[in-house]
């Protein structure tokens, strides 16, 4: 019914009807003030430049607006600036442009539940996994994996999870490893995301204060250390080297310490994990920029990937 992001032409500034979820301010190089939007049309996000405005003369809040947009290619890249916007259409209803996780919220929890009971149920960091799910259940229904690139959308966590945990699992038919260090990590390695990013009831997410400060890998270690002492003084300790190598799952996730990894992956598990998460990260991206491109087209560089995507064409 409106356009989408993807029917925009290159050079061609094109009115759309799309979801503001925020509005930040940034300056140039120069100290220009500029401020940027992140728009969804409900199946891709971007975010748009407008030049030479401050913030406060934005009198914008989240919602639905219609934005004239101009979308260009600067150093191998799709870049949109945004021209002149007005408000929306009264017909426009906000739900048809939410990003959602394609599996319900629900669903997934219950297989990943499913999942861990046949797969670890009877290990010592199955309750471990459980009681994180129990505890952020509420969280996990809507809250985002990222700001941008990989599964930033609703519920976008705990289909990246879902996904990661599934994935585990056709790899154990093939390679031999600890089914109860990796399958825990998978559930945890991102749990610090929900303190490092503010989700909000659509799925938009931003980074909060301890998430700048300190990222989600130490903030999931520590989380793990609190959960490992109420154990303890609980009277139920958890083995103390599994929580060793769950942890190092955790520190070394990124692979690479330029990645952002605290340190290099020492264990088959540590290895796997880093491996699966990215798989999950470039295979989702690999499936958004597809849905925009006509069978035999490659679209431009895609920032998360550093490298263009070409849809087969049959």
């Amino acid at each position: 019914m409106y356009t989408k992001f993807h029917e925009i032409e290159l050079d061609q500034p094109t009115w759309a009807v799309a979801l503001l979820t925020t509005v930040e301010q940034k300056e140039t190089k120069s100290k220009q003030p500029f401020c940027v939007f992140t728009l969804q049309d409900g199946e891709k996000t971007i975010q748009a430049n407008i030049w030479n405005t401050q913030k406060e003369n934005v009198k914008l809040e989240q919602g639905l607006i219609s934005v004239q947009l101009y979308k260009k290619i600067y150093n191998g890249t799709e870049s949109w600036e945004v021209k002149a916007y007005d408000a929306a259409p009264l017909d426009a209803k906000m739900e048809d442009f939410i990003i959602t996780a394609p599996i319900p919220s629900e669903q997934m929890l219950q297989e990943i539940l499913a999942i861990l009971t046949k797969e670890i149920g009877n290990t010592g960091l199955y309750r471990l996994a459980v009681d994180f799910l129990a505890r952020n259940k509420e969280k996990l229904i809507y809250w985002s994996a990222a700001k941008m690139f990989h599964h930033n959308c609703y519920g976008g966590l705990l289909y990246h999870t879902y996904r990661m945990l599934k994935t585990g699992v056709i790899f154990s038919r093939v390679y031999s490893f600890n089914k109860e260090i990796l399958y825990t990590a998978i559930i945890l390695h991102d749990m610090g995301k929900l303190q490092e990013l503010e989700t909000d009831s659509i799925g938009a997410a931003d980074y909060t204060v301890d998430g700048i400060l300190f990222g989600h890998t130490m903030l999931a270690i520590e989380w793990i250390d609190q959960m490992a002492a109420e154990a303890t003084a609980s009277g139920l300790p958890y083995d103390q080297e599994k929580i060793r190598l769950l942890k190092h799952c955790i520190a070394s996730h990124h692979g690479r310490l330029e990645y952002g990894a605290v340190t290099m992956p020492a264990t088959k598990e540590a290895m796997l994990l880093h491996e699966i998460d990215m798989i999950d990260s470039r295979m989702y991206q690999y499936e958004q920029v597809e849905k925009e491109l006509k069978p035999g087209e490659m679209s431009e560089r895609i920032f998360g990937l550093d490298s263009r995507v070409y849809k087969p064409n049959f």
